[in-house]
């Protein structure tokens, strides 16, 4: 085993993230820092991070049919594939190697780690026992199929469930881009942000429409129990050290495009769930 003194392992994450910015010339680093600002203020003001939906999410009892509907639309259009953008972004890290060297590749994967680990059912460990703690039944992946089996769906319905276009195309805003690291880390980031928005909404409306118990299980991932509001885990953030890493000016313009872009197609989905509540409630 490779000697560990010297280093400073009690706080990876800010670890990490100073090693990222150290690994970034630091004008480029300050350009970064002052475009990513901008691309925070076009998701703070665009329509998506104040959809209606939220509305209904927080105030409405729904029918278990619309509940099964809008867990199964979003099965296909990001749960299902979240984790897969996070694995293919580690990949892809391999592009930062030329330009920034070792570190730049290593440090934006473990970074990405970090998500991909609480994505896969890991978790701090409390006792020190020289081994990691977790299980793949905890991975949020697995709990949200669980959800939707408590809802009276299954595995299987999520492989043969049609998606809505909208669902579709939410779902190509990161799978289009699994072979471009820039896009791929953006769409992560951004992704990361507008989720935090939607995450308490959501677990308030399974609350209050279903029995299920949402302090436990995939609705419990993201969201204080006892207050209903969305947990700051960190990944938004780390999402934006990787991007700030990732980016470069030549392709401002080009991100800052697609930013709006997928912005558009997400609040698509968000329309189209407000059809489903509206329409299923009255059948």
């Amino acid at each position: 085993m490779a000697k560990t003194t010297g280093f400073d392992k009690s706080k990876p994450r800010a670890v990490c993230r100073a090693a990222i910015e150290q690994s970034v010339p630091p004008d480029l680093w300050a350009k970064n820092v002052a475009y990513v600002d901008e691309l925070k203020a076009l998701i703070a003001t665009h329509r998506m991070s104040r959809h209606p939906v939220k509305g209904v999410l927080n105030t409405e009892k729904l029918n278990p049919e619309v509940t099964k509907a809008i867990h199964l639309e979003f099965a296909h259009g990001f749960a299902q594939i979240f984790t897969d953008s996070l694995i293919h972004a580690m990949a892809q890290s391999a592009d930062l190697e030329p330009r920034l060297g070792p570190a730049g590749k290593v440090t934006s994967r473990f970074l990405l780690q970090l998500n991909l680990l609480d994505e896969l059912g890991f978790f701090p460990n409390d006792e020190v026992t020289g081994d990691y703690w977790g299980t793949p039944f905890l991975a949020h992946y697995i709990q949200f199929v669980k959800t939707l089996e408590s809802l009276g769906s299954s595995a299987s319905e999520i492989l043969n469930y049609k998606p809505s276009p909208a669902s579709k195309a939410a779902r190509k805003t990161f799978t289009d881009h699994y072979n471009d690291y820039v896009l791929l880390t953006a769409v992560l980031a951004c992704a990361e942000t507008v989720f935090t928005l939607y995450a308490g909404p959501w677990a308030k409306s399974v609350s209050l429409s279903t029995d299920i118990d949402t302090s436990e299980g995939y609705h419990a991932i993201h969201v204080d129990d006892e207050h209903g509001e969305s947990i700051d885990d960190d990944h938004s953030e780390d999402s934006w050290y990787i991007f700030r890493q990732a980016i470069v000016p030549e392709r401002y313009d080009e991100v800052k495009k697609r930013v709006t872009i997928w912005l558009d197609l997400w609040n698509d989905f968000a329309d189209n769930t407000m059809h489903l509540a509206r329409t299923l409630k009255k059948k």
